[in-house]
């Protein structure tokens, strides 16, 4: 046995367990969570059965999408707790570490743990135990969606960068949004910058004029300007207010506003906006709100 000091040493021997396997070998990930930047930390995933806990907010949805495309054998396991690194061939890894950036990336965590040698561990006795599930595609958007939800101080603080827009459209449990078109911007509403204030203790960040049931809470928006499809960029709005006719910003036609209170870093969208995803010209902005 030799014991692990760091997570230095911890991502040394993970890594030493998991990479180049030999054909005959099976390898088992049982963690709690698979975090944010978790590929980088479990190579070679192809054929590499990792079972985890999908809890929102801690469990991050792309990376495991990312595994998954990678050829991973993913598995669910409500309140999961052990980190076991298992190699039938060369080990296993028993620590406090997940999967994950915070754990095992060498920053803001301090974790350890120890090094067995093959055969020290009975894997199909930690499997039973689990009793892992498949995941299906409804259980990484619903973890998308939660996620979303969960305020930031209990997230993982090394959230995976989103996904390109192509990647997204393949992607087995995709975000979904809407399209927001906006011709003016008269500004916030008075009860806009009220409810931000109290609520989130913040000036409102973003926002978009809506008809009643269009849009909902914490949903994204593709927002962007018209005529001419410009100034492209997510919102995901934290609440929507009435506006009153006597507000100076009132327009009859759309009279309520959506408004995100947080910035932008503060959720993942559901893809990039960048040069790829504006040459794919893949979606008429110009048509439909919604």
């Amino acid at each position: 046995m030799e014991i692990l000091y760091s997570s230095n040493d911890l991502r040394g021997a993970i890594r030493k367990l998991l990479i180049n396997p030999d054909s005959d070998d099976r390898r088992v990930v049982l963690v709690a969570y698979v975090g944010g930047k978790a590929q980088a930390f479990l190579p070679n995933p192809k054929g590499l059965e990792i079972v985890c806990w999908l809890q929102p907010g801690s469990t991050d949805p792309l990376a495991i999408e990312r595994l998954i495309r990678r050829g991973a054998k993913i598995y669910k396991s409500d309140r999961v707790h052990m980190k076991v690194y298992w190699s039938r061939l060369r080990g296993c890894v028993i620590c406090s570490a997940n999967a994950s950036g915070n754990a095992l990336g060498g920053g803001i965590q301090k974790e350890a743990g120890v090094l067995l040698p093959p055969n020290a561990v009975d894997i199909e006795r930690l499997w039973t135990y689990t009793k892992p599930e498949p995941i299906k595609s409804s259980d990484l958007k619903r973890l998308t969606i939660l996620g979303n939800r969960t305020p930031v101080t209990y997230r993982n603080l090394t959230r995976t960068q989103p996904p390109e827009f192509l990647e997204w459209r393949t992607m087995l449990g995709p975000s979904d949004w809407k399209l927001g078109p906006w011709d003016v911007a008269p500004g916030f509403s008075e009860e806009a910058v009220t409810k931000a204030k109290e609520t989130y203790g913040t000036e409102p960040y973003d926002y978009l004029f809506l008809q009643n049931g269009e849009l909902k809470e914490d949903e994204w928006v593709l927002s962007f300007k018209v005529p001419g499809v410009t100034q492209i960029g997510w919102m995901r709005p934290d609440f929507i207010v009435a506006v009153g006719p006597q507000d100076k910003v009132f327009d009859k036609a759309y009279p309520f506003q959506a408004v995100q209170a947080n910035p932008p870093d503060s959720h993942r969208p559901p893809f990039k906006i960048n040069a790829a995803f504006r040459q794919a010209d893949l979606l008429h902005l110009e048509s439909p709100r919604h």
